[in-house]
């Protein structure tokens, strides 16, 4: 008796025992809503032995800010699935939501100095 196995629709994922969707839960979409491709994450300190495989290379991906296109990417998953376990990694406390650029600058000095060389420009 043959066993088939999913493929997951392109060659990367062929001999998986586990299809992407079932890691999801079946959802096709992120709940929050909020999330683009474009959006940038970056992994919280948390444990993650209790998590997939597929969770933890995610994870691995986000030491520093990246975004949800990236991760995809680098991993040669479908960008929506990519989104999706993004979105559950965010509900469950392992990564945040964010830009780098949204970082607030605490250091009033360092702002004041570029003020100060860009007004000499």
């Amino acid at each position: 008796m043959t066993h088939d196995v999913w493929d997951g629709d392109d060659e990367a994922e062929a001999g998986r025992l586990v299809p992407l969707y079932i890691l999801v839960n079946g959802r096709t979409s992120p709940r929050n809503t909020s999330l683009d491709l474009a959006t940038q994450v970056i992994a919280l300190p948390a444990d993650q032995s209790r998590l997939e495989l597929e969770y933890r290379e995610i994870l691995q991906q986000c030491n520093g800010w990246i975004s949800i296109a990236e991760i995809g990417a680098y991993l040669h998953r479908p960008l929506t699935i990519t989104k999706v376990m993004v979105d559950v990694l965010h509900e469950q406390g392992f990564l945040d939501i964010g830009s780098p650029a949204q970082e607030k600058i605490a250091d009033r000095w360092l702002l004041e100095t570029v003020l100060a060389g860009l007004q000499r420009i």
